[in-house]
């Protein structure tokens, strides 16, 4: 068998010598696989034009193993590989939830406090507390266009804290400043930027060391490979999409972590492990609670699906089932945990590419259904349309 640097061999040599591929855990040791566990390209196979991604990466946990793989679709810049940085999105206000959670176990945010007694911002000003914030019941709108008016980062940053149009409490609204204003609520309490916060606190512990934050400069790496993923034509690669935290001019609590895909895999595993990880508590057990139980006070909201403190249980636009938490991102990233089985899925891609109204809702799903079935995880049916092309996925390196 050839041997590349590190022991490491290509999958297509490997499948010529084994009947299945070799897997390893995130930390790169093996683990014996399962007939049930599926072939890792089969994670990405059957793209279609509606699903708009130019590079996606794909990884499938169960206790039969771990299944990685990473594919590119038409028109990509290069080749798509396991490092490659995407930009995460509203995974990002995962993140922030597990430092959140971290900064509670410390002692320094009572979550059924007012955030007003700390923080004098207008979006507090009616008696939030860090848990509506935490569960989108703060009463404040989905988001700021002020960015559309201003180039202004202060006066965008003020908008995005400006006051609630509802009760807090009252009703459940998605809401990308009340992560906003939960970031800024998180450096008051700890004198720490939310960014250098973050990655000390979750990043580090949790041994995602490829998390960056908006904006990523590319990195030395090999001709032709994706070191940061683009996304939508016209924003530039390396820039958060999201034109609200782009326009802050610094970091905010509802998008801008670019991240790869063991990076979002090791935040899975911290939920699946209930906030353990490398042998540490990163997050106490009442917390990891917090992070996978539904609210109360969020289902008395209207919350539509297990809303708990900043993950969703059991929303079905890309889950398989109700022991299903995770959270998902407009760029066309996931993840999954099923607290049933211990499996979990991870999906990123870029399918803002082709433009906003593709979607890859049915792939999530998909992978969420391995994730719900474990052990026994089949590939469930599904490919491409008819008349549209297949593009398999690839895993590019397994240890030997």
């Amino acid at each position: 068998m050839k041997t590349l640097a590190g022991g490491l061999v290509r999958y297509e040599e490997i499948c010529q010598q084994l009947s299945q591929p070799v897997v390893v855990d995130l930390d790169g040791a093996p683990v014996p696989t399962s007939p049930h566990l599926p072939p890792d390209r089969a994670l990405l196979d059957g793209r279609t034009a509606d699903e708009g991604w130019s590079s996606a990466a794909a990884l499938l946990t169960t206790p039969a193993g771990t299944a990685r793989a990473v594919a590119d679709g038409p028109a990509g810049p290069g080749e798509t590989h396991v490092g490659s940085l995407f930009d995460l999105a509203s995974v990002t206000k995962a993140f922030v939830a597990v430092a959140a959670a971290t900064v509670v176990d410390d002692g320094l945010l009572d979550l059924d406090a007012p955030v007003r007694e700390t923080l004098d911002v207008p979006s507090a000003a009616a008696g939030a507390t860090a848990r509506h914030l935490l569960t989108h019941c703060a009463g404040l709108r989905p988001t700021s266009l002020a960015w559309r008016g201003t180039a202004d980062p202060d006066a965008v940053l003020a908008d995005a804290l400006g006051a609630p149009v509802a009760p807090p409490g009252a009703v459940h609204r998605y809401s990308c400043l009340g992560y906003v204003t939960l970031g800024r609520l998180l450096e008051e309490l700890t004198g720490e930027r939310l960014d250098r916060l973050v990655l000390r606190r979750v990043g580090e512990p949790i041994g995602a060391t490829g998390l960056r934050w908006s904006p990523v400069g590319a990195r030395p790496g090999r001709p032709g490979e994706v070191d940061v993923v683009p996304t939508e034509r016209g924003t530039p690669t390396g820039r958060v999409h999201d034109e609200l935290a782009a326009a802050a001019g610094r970091p905010v609590g509802n998008a801008g972590l670019f991240g790869t895909l063991d990076d979002v895999a090791r935040l899975a595993r911290l939920v699946a492990d209930r906030g353990a990880a490398g042998g540490s508590q990163v997050v106490s057990e009442d917390g990891w609670r917090g992070l996978v139980e539904p609210d109360a006070g969020a289902r008395r909201a209207g919350a539509p699906w297990g809303q708990a403190l900043g993950l969703r249980r059991g929303d079905p636009a890309f889950m398989a089932s109700g022991d299903q938490v995770g959270h998902a991102g407009f760029t066309g990233t996931s993840f999954v945990v099923d607290l049933a089985t211990g499996a979990s899925a991870v999906l990123l891609t870029n399918r803002v590419h082709a433009g906003r109204e593709s979607s890859v809702e049915g792939r999530r799903r998909r992978l969420a259904t391995l994730a719900a079935d474990g052990a026994g995880a089949r590939l469930p049916p599904g490919g491409p349309a008819d008349g549209e092309a297949s593009l398999p996925g690839r895993l590019t390196e397994v240890r030997g």
